[in-house]
């Protein structure tokens, strides 16, 4: 299901929810858009972001919010978007420094805070 709201109706998008579900959540700018999206982020978890867009400064403000929210952001990607994009190369799995990165095929022990990753990706120019 696709779910339009609006930004100021967060106790709908805010919980989670069983899908295939997508909110498209309404915003004045991608500025309140990013901020949202990263708030989200830090304090409810996600595994990774994707976004979308031709400006660079745009760009850049997703990269700080979202590495500082500590989930993997995936750039103006086509195609599938792996959502453990650094668990694919490395001995995590749902990698992350958010809520969401709660999870790991190792021993407890071995993981102890060894460190947390999160990447930015985007397709190389042509």
């Amino acid at each position: 299901a696709l779910i339009r709201v609006e930004a100021e109706q967060s106790d709908v998008y805010r919980r989670e929810h069983f899908g295939p579900i997508a909110f498209v959540i309404e915003t004045s700018d991608s500025g309140r858009a990013i901020k949202l999206a990263a708030g989200l982020a830090r304090e409810k978890g996600a595994i990774t972001a994707a976004i979308y867009s031709r400006d660079e400064a745009v760009l850049a403000q997703a990269e700080d919010a979202f590495s500082a929210a500590g989930a993997c952001l995936s750039e103006n990607l086509t195609g599938g978007i792996h959502v453990n994009q650094s668990a694919a190369f490395s001995d995590y799995h749902v990698t992350g420094a958010n809520p969401a990165g709660n999870a790991c095929l190792t021993d407890a022990a071995f993981v102890a805070n060894r460190f947390r990753v999160a990447m930015i990706r985007r397709p190389a120019a042509d």
